[in-house]
């Protein structure tokens, strides 16, 4: 991966120092936690895995320059192990909450940008695999187009109230439903050399399914069009709130 600024207007300073995002999941204000019942809609749900692909990191100083990381995919996760390729591979249970930026320029930056899911060029062409992209990790599906495509997020478990527990899976994909997320930072993140910054956010996994019906429609993908929409454009308003920046 390599380290970009973009714009006629790109940061200039000589000195670069090291950000972390770091993305705190909940359900509502419980951490969240694996096979762990959250009552969600008067509901109780389990959850194996929450999965997403973070991309096209940017940040955006007070002086409106842009850093960006070209090429950056990162694969959000918490999940149990999963089964991939017909059972051929096993992809180990992981637990993955932050990304690091490296070598951002010095500055002050008042805005942060980033993607949930794979752009077009990407998604179109799993050959072209930058970053972490692969087919390996169970984040591809072959069942909603001719040819395979990333799932651009998932999350997945059971219906724990009615008494035989019903399997849910919420998932987006295809390149209509790639969105960028803006987020405008209360207080600026300070970038110095030698001084690690964070920014810490605040992942909703209950305002991932926002007026979706699970009872109704447990299962969200492309054969449900307009609730994967629906569910695309919660990561994009509503699912990441900013908890701190240090």
């Amino acid at each position: 991966m390599l380290n970009s600024c973009s714009s006629d207007e790109a940061p200039s300073a000589a000195a670069e120092g090291t950000t972390q995002i770091n993305f705190d999941s909940k359900v509502g204000t419980a951490d969240f936690a694996l096979n762990t019942p959250f009552a969600i809609s008067g509901q109780s749900y389990q959850f194996d895995h929450l999965r997403y692909w973070v991309s096209d990191v940017k940040l955006v100083s007070d002086k409106n320059e842009t850093y960006a990381l070209s090429n950056s995919f990162f694969l959000i996760e918490e999940t149990t192990e999963i089964k991939v390729q017909e059972g051929k591979y096993t992809y180990p249970a992981q637990k993955r909450e932050a990304v690091e930026l490296k070598d951002v320029p010095s500055g002050s930056y008042t805005k942060l940008i980033f993607s949930v899911g794979v752009d077009a060029l990407h998604n179109d062409n799993m050959s072209i695999q930058d970053g972490e992209l692969s087919q390996l990790n169970g984040m591809t599906n072959i069942s909603w187009m001719w040819h395979t495509s990333y799932i651009f997020s998932s999350l997945t478990g059971k219906n724990m109230t009615p008494q035989t527990p019903v399997a849910i899976a919420v998932e987006t994909g295809l390149n209509t439903n790639y969105r960028t997320v803006e987020i405008t930072l209360p207080t600026a993140l300070v970038v110095s050399a030698g001084r690690s910054s964070k920014i810490n956010l605040n992942v909703d996994v209950e305002k991932i399914v926002k007026d979706i019906d699970l009872v109704a429609s447990p299962k969200v993908s492309a054969k449900t069009p307009e609730l994967m929409a629906k569910v695309a454009d919660n990561y994009k308003n509503t699912v990441f709130t900013v908890k701190s920046v240090e």
